[in-house]
């Protein structure tokens, strides 16, 4: 057997519904140079005779036993009993599972670039399916040797799963997860990623979450969680103090108000009254603490739950995450002229702060696409901004545009008023009205020539909105991300328009191919015969069909007669101005119809007199 290359510390407890996925997923991964100590945290169901089992069936599972002690203090066991000389260290929760071939990515990473660390996407499961963690949303894009420094959105990357160690790292550092406490990764984990040299990024899933609801819902009103949870965002906070510097420990202050406290915040209209004074004992202390400038940048609702829990105004907090309930975060009345507006909570007398620019975003979505018998585009769909209500036609201006992408010019287009229903229906909020939101818009292929490398750039899909004098400019989405579906027109001459999506944003796409197969037949000696187009350039000379593998074969092409002569197609109509290549194929080996394995179409290209060029 190899020497193990990967260390990997399960601690166990009670948790015998998920422990053999967990057990297996480890065991299975593609790198099977791995020890994999599993620490039985005192369970009392059937747990421990599962991880006994793995253990007697391979050799690379041991199993240590110890009273319930917590998940930290199990990881430190577990830590403990693995072999020191064994270069990489990673964790998992028994109620979790890897993706298989996880460990042998993180590993070659760090092999390779020598980083101290390496982290990588995580999977989100619950009943209803995976999806992916909100936490790394952010993730899209591997990054080899970086730093929290650098990248500061690695602050939210604060679990200990979902990476590989370096073994001589950790031990240098003498890392040990805090015991006795709950939500015990962030103390470790973001000063890791401090102190490493370098970190390699993931963009690629490692790892499977498993979310149990009715855990959270029990931990979100729970005293010591809050508390637990507050000293842990205060243990960090203090090591940024003093080894990142103000400005980045004002970051992280920002960030436990988004994120880590939000979770409790908004458990506080379910909690007791003991639960909802240790958050307002813990939470103020927090703010008061981080100063008013930790809130420059956070969403307006944020600011101003934030400071009603700085002055302990329980009845007023209460009462806007009741309105919060009724019409979605993030809905808020306005008031005062342009230039002066505040977000407001009706009723709730002193719940307001001044609105920041990106505190009125535009929503522009596309409800419907069609092309039109005259051969041009017409999308319907509703544009506004929200909070500030669409009440009649007249009120809202827009003004629809199309960029291509790369380039900064816009083409304005011609936008029409239109009621829409849905895009109320749609906010998920009843305060406001935007039913008079509603827009359509033409758009004429023949306006848009080709953009990019053969086409592949295209033009996209934005509005210009102005209510109430607050001017956004926005790009349209689809309403949900089952609606992206591609829409494809031909234009004739062989030239298309595709609309689709890309990043989300709605994108229309002009290309011309070069030739196009009209039709296929058989010719005598069972060979397969083309015909087709080619259009503009010179006139074709052979047809090479491209096999995987790189292999390549010419065969001869007839052209029409010059001035709108014909191709023949086999069994059908004349092409004008069309070419068909014959006696394509002999024994099958890189038929144009077939393939190598049996493609709808293969790989080819046409040679042209005077120049190069084609089309696959």
């Amino acid at each position: 057997m190899k020497p193990p290359l990967l260390s990997v510390v399960i601690p166990v407890h009670n948790v015998e519904d998920h422990l053999e996925e967990c057990l297996r997923s480890v065991a299975e991964q593609s790198l099977d140079a791995i020890e994999v100590v599993m620490v039985d945290d005192g369970s009392t169901d059937g747990s421990a005779r599962i991880a006994a089992g793995f253990a007697a069936r391979d050799s690379r599972f041991r199993l240590v036993r110890q009273k319930n002690a917590g998940l930290s203090a199990a990881r430190n066991t577990g830590v403990r009993h693995t072999a020191s000389a064994v270069p990489y260290l990673a964790f998992a929760d028994s109620d979790d599972f890897v993706v298989h071939d996880a460990y042998e990515r993180m590993v070659a990473s760090l092999e390779s670039t020598g980083s101290d660390l390496v982290t990588g996407n995580v999977w989100r499961l619950t009943g209803q399916g995976r999806r992916q963690a909100w936490q790394y949303r952010w993730l899209t894009a591997s990054r080899r040797r970086t730093h929290i420094t650098r990248d500061p959105r690695l602050l939210a990357d604060r679990v200990a799963w979902n990476k590989v160690f370096r073994r001589s790292f950790w031990d240098g550092h003498a890392f040990a997860f805090p015991e006795g406490k709950l939500y015990e990764d962030t103390p470790v984990m973001i000063p890791a990623h401090h102190l490493a040299g370098a970190v390699d990024v993931l963009h690629e899933h490692v790892y499977y979450w498993r979310v149990r609801e009715g855990s959270i819902t029990r931990r979100r009103t729970d005293v010591t969680g809050v508390r637990d949870r507050i000293d842990a965002c205060e243990q960090v906070s203090a090591f940024l103090g003093e080894h990142g510097g103000a400005e980045r420990r004002r970051a992280y202050d920002a960030s436990c108000l988004r994120d880590d406290f939000g979770y409790f915040l908004d458990g506080l209209p379910m909690g007791g009254a003991a639960y909802r004074a240790a958050f307002l004992e813990g939470a103020g202390a927090f703010v008061e603490r981080a100063g008013a400038g930790v809130l420059e940048g956070l969403p307006v609702e944020l600011r101003i739950k934030w400071r009603l829990v700085r002055e302990r105004r329980l009845d007023e907090l209460l009462a806007v995450l009741a309105f919060e309930r009724a019409n979605g975060v993030g809905t808020f009345a306005v008031e005062g002229p342009p230039g002066r507006r505040r977000a407001a909570y009706p009723g709730v007398r002193g719940a307001s702060a001044r609105l920041a620019r990106t505190d009125v975003p535009a929503v522009a979505r596309l409800v419907e696409a069609r092309w039109g018998a005259d051969g041009k585009l017409r999308l319907r769909g509703y544009a506004y901004l929200r909070n500030l209500p669409a009440g009649a036609a007249g009120q809202q201006l827009r003004v629809g545009m199309v960029r291509a992408e790369g380039a900064r010019r816009v083409r304005t287009v011609p936008v029409r008023a239109v009621p829409v229903p849905e895009a109320t229906v749609n906010s998920g909020q009843e305060l406001h009205g935007y039913d008079h939101a509603g827009f359509e818009m033409v758009l004429d292929p023949d306006r848009l020539p080709a953009t990019g490398d053969g086409g592949k750039g295209g033009w996209l899909v934005g509005l210009i909105v102005a209510v109430r004098g607050t001017v956004r400019r926005v790009a349209v989405r689809a309403v949900d991300a089952g609606a992206e579906q591609p829409l494809v027109h031909d234009l004739g001459d062989g030239r298309r328009a595709v609309l689709d999506h890309r990043g989300g944003r709605l994108r229309v796409r002009v290309s011309r191919a070069g030739a196009l197969v009209a039709g296929s037949g058989g010719a005598e000696g069972g060979a397969l015969e083309l015909a087709g187009r080619s259009f503009g350039g010179p006139e074709p000379v052979a047809l090479v069909l491209t096999r995987e593998g790189d292999e390549e074969r010419s065969f001869p092409v007839e052209c029409g007669v010059p001035g709108g002569g014909g191709g023949a197609v086999p069994g059908g109509d004349a092409v004008p101005g069309g070419c068909g290549a014959g006696a394509v194929g002999g024994g099958g080996r890189g038929v144009a119809a077939g393939g190598a394995r049996g493609r709808q179409r293969a790989p080819g290209r046409v040679v042209e007199r005077g120049g190069g060029g084609g089309v696959r």
